[in-house]
């Protein structure tokens, strides 16, 4: 099987010259820098005592991409693992993904450096970043500046090749390992041999940023047209200038690209293809994307990072016609909606969305008891709610996890209410998503405080900095003095907080 780093060999040698990275300021790699890059790095990974099934964490952000997307390489051909850490992060998030997976080395950008050496010593044993001259320490710049021919560590299809972090409903993050071989079924695609231009701005540490973008771009030997962070302005200028054919992106920013009035006088004629998945779509919205990019195919992509790729798509000129749906099932055969016995439903029937992945090739990192509660033979169960209808589209009409997705990066209300009931203030906490008319949703808390005491919502933001990242923390504050609702189990009945909740504070 042609894994993931023989497949930038192949592509690298079809389509060197082609730009495989553009940043959005101008900067550009080629597939043939890319994949010399590669092996440099994984030839000093190699020489500083980074092995076979070692775990090497990724801190890059997204304004430091060509790190990242060497490193992403460099570590698999090198033999060992790839465990991409979110720099949005907070230091106590990062030192638990960290010694969780088991990382000995941390690849970081220069914006991370000091972040890296942060982490424990105990829990790592190298930190290669630019700049990086201390002990236990290697500069970038030497291991990429390094000898560039043909390198790679021998592994199988069946050993890992990363492990993305995820919300859970236990409120800690779990990572999700992937063999080569699934990292290379997600992706069954050929180069186009004309290429083109893909524009983005998702998050690299997450599953649509390493492979949703990245990974596909490879796949299809197109150029990877990156904006680090998401510009309404900037993104509509790109389009103007660039003429990329490929787009990829979460609700929030489409929902922000069609507020803002961007693209009202521009060409995009060029756009043929327009991407859209992590969180439901408002009808709105896919009606405001055709009508701004009127050549392009609309498709919903739906999946999961335990499922590893997309497994649902909108057939072009369906979004439109299906409002709701997110989309049908690629392999109809690799979609099932069951009941809580594991036994499939009728059509309409609203049941729990579950999802082919052959045994053994996805699971929960050091997690057996979670894994085997998630998949269950070739099946994996997503804790989404649902139904099919009898033309096979899917519709999604509820989380089984207490997952709130706010602007596509899903946030964990168990983990936030954890974080709270820290507060030395806090007796109770709960955390619900809330509609946000951009970011998809919001996080509320309902918090129940000891006699005397007070907490506003600029006082929580504070407490939470180093214990939760920016995007996670509560942007609406409820404060009540009566026990809060539960159910005969004594478990939060989250449905009775929604009447507590305070008023959203306009921003």
């Amino acid at each position: 099987m042609d894994l993931l780093p023989a497949r930038l060999a192949t592509v690298a040698g079809q389509f060197g010259d082609r730009v495989a990275l553009q940043m959005s300021g101008g900067e550009t790699m080629t597939y043939a820098e890319w994949d010399g890059r590669a092996s440099a790095v994984a030839r000093g990974l190699v020489a500083h005592g980074v092995a076979r099934g070692d775990r090497v964490a990724l801190l890059v952000g997204n304004e430091e991409a060509p790190i990242y997307q060497v490193a992403y390489f460099a570590v698999l051909r090198a033999g060992a693992v790839v465990v991409p850490v979110n720099p949005r992060l907070s230091r106590r998030e990062v030192g638990h993904l960290v010694a969780d997976s088991g990382a000995r080395a941390v690849v970081a950008g220069a914006g991370q450096l000091e972040r890296a050496r942060e982490i424990a010593e105990g829990a790592r044993t190298l930190v290669v970043a630019p700049g990086a001259a201390g002990a236990g320490e290697a500069d970038w710049g030497d291991l990429v500046g390094g000898d560039r021919s043909p390198f790679q560590v021998e592994v199988g299809p069946g050993d890992l090749a990363d492990i993305l972090y995820t919300s859970g409903t236990t409120g800690l993050p779990k990572g999700v390992a992937a063999t080569h071989r699934s990292a290379m079924v997600a992706h069954p695609l050929t180069p186009i041999e004309r290429g083109g231009k893909l524009l983005h701005s998702v998050p690299l540490a997450t599953l649509i940023g390493t492979h949703g973008t990245q990974t596909l771009c490879l796949r299809l030997a197109l150029t990877n047209l990156f904006l680090p962070a998401f510009d309404p302005r900037r993104f509509a200028d790109l389009v103007a200038s660039e003429r990329p054919a490929w787009t990829v992106m979460v609700p929030a920013h489409a929902l922000l690209l069609l507020e803002s009035g961007a693209l009202d006088a521009v060409d995009t004629s060029s756009m043929k293809m327009v991407i859209y998945g992590s969180a439901p779509m408002p009808h709105h919205a896919v009606e405001g994307l055709a009508a701004a990019f009127p050549r392009a195919t609309l498709m919903n992509g739906y999946g999961l990072t335990e499922g590893g790729t997309s497994v649902v798509a909108m057939p072009p000129g369906e979004a439109l016609r299906r409002p709701g749906s997110v989309g049908r099932p690629m392999d109809p055969a690799g979609i099932r909606v069951v009941d809580e016995a594991g036994a499939d439903v009728d059509p309409g029937t609203v049941g729990e969305v579950a999802i082919r992945v052959p045994a053994g090739e996805r699971f929960y990192y050091n997690d057996p008891e979670a894994s085997a509660a998630t998949w269950r033979g070739d099946w994996v169960h997503s804790g989404d709610l649902g139904y099919l209808d009898d033309a096979g589209y899917l519709y999604l009409v509820d989380r089984k996890k207490d997952l709130i997705v706010r602007g596509g990066y899903n946030i964990s209300s168990i983990e936030v209410e954890g974080a709270l009931h820290e507060h030395p203030d806090v007796v109770e906490a709960a955390v619900l998503g809330v509609p946000h008319p951009v970011l998809g949703q919001d996080v509320a808390a309902v918090v129940r405080l000891r006699p005397g005491a007070a907490l506003d919502l600029d006082g929580t933001g504070e407490f939470l900095v180093d214990r939760l990242a920016d995007y996670k923390r509560p942007r609406q504050l409820t404060v009540v003095t009566e026990p809060l609702p539960r159910n005969a189990m004594g478990k939060l009945d989250k449905k009775a907080l929604r009447d507590l909740l305070a008023p959203p504070v306009a921003p």
